[in-house]
């Protein structure tokens, strides 16, 4: 049964949990002048993951930010990744390594360029996102290797600020969560698989949780999501985040349509605030 529920795309959506974290980034405000020294998170931090099924380990994910700023269009840039891949006695019958990153402007954080590199047993999948801020526009180009299959160009408008997932997470790591009071709703605009996706989360208030890195105070939220046969629940998916200037990913739980599957963060090193954790 562990098979049949986890392998494959199944588990993609639990890599997609971890980024989910992302989409909390509404209520941050962004500006075009947001100063550097706000960001709770620096050059060179990295993350890692275990992604659960019940008692089950099934996946491994880490989310880094690179050492260096990287130039693109003249801007200098953030680069953060996300891998993620089977692991456990899943890793031995089938084969999931996701890679997901974006270069993000530093000064703002708005995405510039988004990349993924898909590979789930015999899919293969590579994408390229482009986002123009200026002239309202975001094209997608996707790629099949394994067939040197070539998708046609597309093409969507876009109004306002947008992000991509990895450039949500940066501005997460900003948030103010002493703005809000228990029940209150943060309304989210990000750009993902060619849909512009307008999220509603609400803040459930701080509680002591027992984490994989600790016993650690957390802010608790939860994601009002359409009911869909993966997520059969509007309130199925929670997230926990540091309530230290860290805010960093505690854990993620996602009722799915086979059970409770867990994101939870393992280890930590190279973060702004404290000391490493492994």
């Amino acid at each position: 049964m562990l098979l049949s529920i986890c392998s494959g795309q199944r588990l993609t959506y639990m890599l997609i949990i971890v980024l989910l974290l992302s989409l909390l980034s509404a209520g941050a405000q962004p500006t075009s002048s947001a100063p550097v020294d706000r960001h709770n998170f620096k050059k060179g931090e990295h993350l890692e993951f275990k992604l659960s099924y019940g008692w089950f380990t099934v996946g491994k994910a880490s989310l880094d930010i690179d050492n260096n700023y990287h130039p693109y269009q003249n801007t200098d840039c953030f680069k953060v990744d996300v891998k993620g891949s089977t692991a456990g006695l899943l890793g031995v019958f089938t084969h999931v390594d996701d890679r997901w990153g974006a270069y993000v402007r530093k000064d703002n954080l708005l995405p510039l360029h988004a990349y993924r590199d898909i590979e789930e047993g015999k899919y293969m999948r590579v994408e390229r996102t482009y986002f123009d801020h200026e002239a309202g526009k975001v094209e997608v180009l996707r790629y099949d290797p394994r067939k040197e299959q070539r998708k046609p160009k597309r093409v969507y408008e876009i109004q306002g600020e947008v992000y991509d997932l990895m450039s949500s997470y940066l501005y997460l790591r900003n948030l103010n969560f002493s703005q809000y009071s228990k029940g209150d709703t943060i309304r989210v605009k990000t750009f993902y698989e060619d849909e512009l996706y307008n999220f509603r989360l609400v803040y459930d208030g701080k509680e002591t949780m027992d984490s994989k890195v600790g016993e650690i105070s957390a802010h608790r939220l939860y994601f009002l999501i359409p009911p869909s046969d993966i997520f059969p629940n509007e309130k199925g998916i929670i997230a926990w985040i540091s309530a230290d200037p860290n805010h960093l990913p505690l854990r993620i739980e996602a009722e799915m349509f086979f059970g409770k599957a867990y994101c939870d963060l393992t280890s930590y090193r190279n973060i702004k605030y404290g000391p490493d954790y492994q």
